[in-house]
């Protein structure tokens, strides 16, 4: 066996791409097994002894493609998930809008739940089969929208080696983006058309969005349109630069939605530097504790002063590595179960943001994604409240500023919090959500409570009185056991 050096960052990446792409069968973070990583880090280092040069990416896949394993496991395909619902054509009809009473379709108010797969058109100019595994299972789980980059790789680096994508690296660029389009209304899809990185290499800005708008202009495919992933981080000036290019695509695609980019964070000052156009974009907050993490969503509005009143989590935290800037227990499998990320979705639908489930494959799509904690339960989410709820007076906290109003209220020394919303004929949801451990609260205003669950199976109504406690017991997930760190509610006043 070799003694050990210093592995450099390129190195690590390059293994954890190949297993990642070459040993699916050992689930989304292969690495996590000590004696498998071991065994790549020896054969990388033999490799690098015998021939005296590093270590190729190449010359790694063909060692690991000689070894027993890969030949038992070639032909591996994932298993489906559990339970997947049937296919079925999507229930958006015709273009997604935004009016003063919230998101809609041509058939009234719509609830948006998207799941993000950011380098699915880079796979597809691949890899056809790929792309269309990947929208079948979003399709049989229920999602709605599919949120995608067109343009990657033109900072340079190694990050997007081997998945560049754009005017300058795809031959037929505008046609292979025909063709996805083609393949997102076979499955019943719409799309998130983002730009991706803002630098473009090839061909301006202008040039790019009145492209894409012509593309566009016939079809009703494309749900949002975003002027960049990050673009403060990837080639944008400015917010100016963006703006022009939402307009320019406006040209054409005037009932698109649209936006600029996600800010560098929810601080009203970076907010008001980068968001602009129908909508707002946040990059959901991804540190501290669950709870933390819900609160967020809603200080977003209540707090950050953004430009419309209507939002999108478009890459908000979730399971898996490559959704980075996690505390390290998140990395380690806390706090990012499906009853979390089910609640992030609950907690953005009733503040007015539309919300993706986002996930490392949701960055690069080379595992199975069906694995991950809430794939399954978040697109349901949507069920659990009632399509007008955007058009409700806003979302509120039960603190003391909000005693005139709120329907429960804190008790001395309770960790709990319950963001709620009312709508003028007394209908309400809100959601109980708080740390580790035993909460209550006393009601302030009588009500008919409807506690929920997220797979919608099981509700349990009860009629709360004018001091009334409702006790809660909060629980964080561990060593793979789901946790119970928020609670959803319906409701009607009395």
């Amino acid at each position: 066996m070799p003694t050990y050096r210093a592995w450099v960052k390129s190195e690590i990446d390059t293994i954890y791409k190949v297993m990642k792409e070459y040993a699916p069968w050992r689930g989304p973070e292969p690495w996590e097994d000590t004696e498998f990583l071991a065994a790549w880090l020896n054969n990388f280092q033999l490799i690098e002894q015998t021939t005296g040069q590093p270590t190729t990416e190449e010359q790694l896949i063909n060692w690991w493609k000689s070894t027993q394993e890969y030949k038992d496991n070639e032909n591996w395909e994932p298993e489906p998930g559990p339970n997947p619902p049937e296919p079925g054509t999507n229930p958006i009809a015709g273009q997604v809008r935004i009016s003063g009473s919230g998101y809609s379709d041509n058939n009234g108010p719509l609830l948006p739940i998207g799941l993000h797969l950011g380098d699915i058109f880079s796979k597809f100019t691949r890899d056809r089969g790929h792309a269309e595994r990947y929208l079948s299972l979003a399709n049989q789980a229920g999602y709605k929208i599919i949120q995608f980059w067109m343009n990657l790789g033109t900072l340079g680096g190694s990050y997007w080696s081997g998945r560049e994508v754009g005017p300058n690296f795809t031959p037929d660029f505008w046609g292979q983006l025909n063709a996805f389009s083609d393949l997102l209304d076979s499955y019943g899809l719409k799309g998130v058309y983002n730009l991706g990185d803002y630098k473009l290499r090839g061909m301006s800005h202008e040039e790019f969005s009145r492209t894409l708008g012509q593309q566009l202009v016939n079809r009703d495919t494309a749900a949002f349109n975003f002027a960049g992933n990050e673009a403060w981080q990837t080639g944008a000036d400015n917010i100016n630069t963006l703006v022009d290019y939402i307009n320019n695509f406006a040209l054409f695609c005037p009932d698109v939605i649209k936006t600029t980019t996600s800010p560098p964070s929810e601080e009203s000052s970076d907010i008001d530097a980068w968001c602009a156009g129908d909508f707002y974009a946040i990059h959901g907050y991804r540190g501290g504790e669950d709870h933390d993490r819900i609160r967020h969503i809603f200080s977003v509005p209540w707090e950050g002063n953004p430009p419309s009143r209507f939002g999108y989590q478009d890459e908000p935290t979730g399971p898996g590595s490559e959704v980075s800037v996690k505390p390290s227990h998140c990395y380690n499998g806390r706090d990012v179960d499906a009853n979390h990320m089910c609640a992030l979705a609950f907690q953005s639908l009733m503040c007015n943001q539309a919300f993706n489930y986002f996930c490392s494959e949701g960055v690069k799509s080379d595992g199975d994604i069906t694995k991950r904690a809430g794939f399954y339960e978040v697109p349901k989410v949507a069920n659990l409240l009632p399509l007008d709820v955007m058009s409700w007076d806003t979302a509120f906290h039960f603190g003391d500023s909000q005693s005139g109003r709120r329907i429960f209220a804190p008790r001395s020394g309770n960790h709990v919090r319950f963001d709620h919303r009312i709508a003028p004929d007394g209908r309400f949801v809100g959601l109980f959500y708080g740390d580790e451990g035993q909460a209550t609260a006393t009601c302030v205003r009588p009500c008919t409570l409807t506690m929920l669950n997220w797979d919608d199976s099981v509700v349990i109504e009860h009629n709360f009185n004018k001091n009334d406690v409702i006790t809660i017991d909060f629980a964080r997930s561990q060593n793979g056991q789901p946790g119970h760190t928020a609670m959803p509610v319906t409701g009607k006043l009395r």
